[in-house]
């Protein structure tokens, strides 16, 4: 029997990555790279660049290896960073990944499919309250402190 080539590994930083083989042997590499409330070219190449940092400082023999692709985009987090997921007034939802997404939603999506097929339910998250950030008002203008908060438990811890 062959290994699963669809096995995602994740280092475990409060900034972590993650990374898998895709079926053509490339490595898919990921991960947050910056706290923003904004996703355009510029800033998913800002944020390319440090992921690329973060590549060569876990695989080091990786350094001239040219990118294939680079994209980003926005990562909805939770105050206490545990995700959500249950139904709500019609709607099946799993989110507030907090950046752990790679991880969790292939779990949450397949637990989300059989509670929505009637199958038992087996979701720890379907109760847990979901309290507002505080001082959250408009764009979430916090979110630049709380990469600095996070990258500074990485590094101290």
């Amino acid at each position: 029997m062959r290994p699963c080539r669809a096995t995602a590994c994740v280092n475990s930083m409060n900034i972590g990555n993650y990374w898998r083989l895709a079926p053509d042997n490339r490595l898919i590499f990921g991960g947050r790279a910056r706290f923003s409330a904004t996703s355009d070219q510029r800033s998913d190449a800002k944020s390319g660049a440090i992921l690329r940092e973060s590549l060569v400082r876990i695989f080091p023999q990786l350094a001239k290896v040219e990118i294939d692709y680079c994209w980003g985009g926005l990562v909805d987090m939770t105050s206490d960073r545990f995700p959500r997921a249950g139904y709500h007034d019609g709607v099946w939802y799993a989110m507030g990944y907090s950046g752990h997404g790679a991880q969790l939603s292939t779990h949450l999506g397949m637990t989300m499919a059989d509670a929505m097929l009637g199958r038992p339910d087996h979701n720890p998250l379907k109760d847990l309250d979901w309290p507002a950030v505080p001082g959250h008002f408009g764009k979430p203008w916090f979110l630049p402190l709380v990469g600095l908060y996070y990258k500074a438990l990485d590094r101290f811890q």
